[in-house]
């Protein structure tokens, strides 16, 4: 099978392979044009290929890190709260959702284990052919812990780093254990993740490739109701420049990467759709290593924006569960923060306003599910909603008088429903015995 390689970056000051550059690299298209369903046929005899999902999944229970297994080992966190926790300030609406009930894939390298986690991590189906002396599911790269950390790693006392959804649960679904990723395995990932239940699938990789089985995967994923979050991916010599796929196909919520004063970073793509943005410079994030060394402080790249993105859909979703994942995807637009300029869409994510925004087109709409458009596309980014559409509210006493604004804008349309009720029932009255709705249908 064709792999190929991630591209060097430089961490703690020595040279080392980081997914979190680049991304994880997809293969070109003759390596991946072909779905799973029609692959070669040593592939389609092996007893992997012929497993569900579930008998993939690694099992119970997740690695440490082994000699080797990634090459560098974390440090200790930021004695303060990271910049992009600050910035986002998704923790203020932790007393409404923390993202329970949802479950988030991360399709990538693994994930090791962190105290963060719990018993949240479930170990998905491990795409990876065994390596002697690494334990299933280990990840020896550090991105898939990095990415699942971002995403829900819950508080504990004395760490300073904290993920968005700290409720949510991460299926993770591994395909790579080394610094070059195989190139057959990321659309049966993203098929394995909609089996296993994922309403979120967080891809944190790209390729310049539109491939056939990728976009096949991912177009299967948005018509099982899944929010799809990919990286719109980084310029660099080595990856080249977009657009970036899958970040590039309808549906997708695509992601771009800034920095702490909110400038685009200069290597997030600006050729790819980007939805929204969110931080990519800086970031802080767990990594394998023994507790409390697990975490690394200066990662970089739209892999990790995507990720916190990831965790805004999760405590979305958990706030409203009966959203479909197109809806979210247009509630994570509208509520962003404005468009900045090329390559930043709809602008900084806001957890806040995603969760407790009150949208009056998702109050017109209630009832009519599954009727919900795809946001437009422009070459710089997805088309800006209008922001007067968009009412602010926070839990307790401001948010009911949002909600109760948005009923009194719509009063005179309560009162026309309420007469027409009342003829009706009026007219029910005064029907003769025996008279009965036209197929048989239940009671008024």
């Amino acid at each position: 099978m064709a792999r190929v390689p991630e591209v060097g970056s430089v961490r703690r000051g020595r040279p080392v392979i980081a997914a979190c550059v680049a991304g994880l690299l997809l293969p070109a298209p003759a390596a991946l044009a072909v779905p799973a369903a029609q692959s070669s046929p040593a592939a389609q005899s092996s007893p992997a290929a012929r497993a569900s999902p579930a008998a993939r999944a690694a099992p119970a229970g997740l690695p440490g890190p082994v000699p080797g297994c990634p090459p560098q080992h974390g440090t200790a966190a930021p004695a303060g709260a990271p910049w992009p926790q600050r910035t986002l300030r998704f923790s203020s609406v932790w007393d409404r959702t923390r993202g329970a009930g949802v479950t988030v894939a991360v399709v990538d390298s693994g994930v090791d284990a962190n105290p963060q986690f719990g018993n949240r991590v479930i170990p998905g189906p491990d795409l990876v052919a065994a390596k002697p002396g690494v334990p299933a599911g280990a990840d020896c790269v550090g991105h898939g812990t990095a990415m699942a950390s971002i995403i829900a790693a819950a508080p504990v006392p004395g760490i300073s780093f904290t993920g968005v959804a700290p409720a949510a649960r991460i299926l993770s679904v591994r395909i790579s254990s080394s610094d070059t990723f195989a190139t057959g395995v990321t659309p049966q990932a993203i098929r394995d993740a909609v089996a296993l239940g994922a309403s979120v699938i967080n891809l944190s990789l790209a390729t310049t490739d539109d491939v056939p089985a990728l976009r096949s995967a991912v177009e299967f994923a948005l018509r099982r109701d899944v929010v799809v979050v990919a990286a719109a991916g980084n310029d660099l010599e080595q990856s080249g420049v977009g657009p970036f796929y899958p970040a590039a196909y309808p549906g997708v919520l695509s992601v771009g990467a800034v920095g702490p004063g909110g400038a685009l970073a200069g290597f997030s793509d600006q050729r790819t759709p980007v939805s929204v943005t969110a931080p990519g410079v800086n970031v802080t994030s767990a990594y394998p290593g023994t507790f409390p060394d697990a975490y690394d402080p200066v990662q970089n790249g739209t892999s990790f924006a995507a990720a916190f993105v990831s965790g805004v859909a999760a405590l979305v979703r958990s706030a409203h569960p009966r959203l479909t994942a197109a809806q979210v995807v247009e509630r994570i637009e509208a509520t962003a923060r404005g468009t900045a300029g090329p390559g930043t869409g709809h602008g900084l994510v806001d957890p806040v306003r995603a969760v407790t925004a009150v949208l009056p087109a998702e109050f017109s709409s209630a009832g009519q599910a599954g009727q919900a458009g795809q946001a437009g596309r422009s070459g710089s980014g997805r088309n800006v909603r209008a922001k007067h559409a968009v009412a602010v509210a926070s839990s307790g006493p401001a948010a009911r008088t949002v909600i109760l604004a948005v009923i009194a804008g719509s009063f005179g349309l309560v009162i026309v429903v309420v007469t027409a009720v009342l003829a009706v029932s009026a007219a029910r009255r005064r029907r003769p015995p025996g008279a009965h709705r036209a197929g048989g249908a239940g009671p008024l």
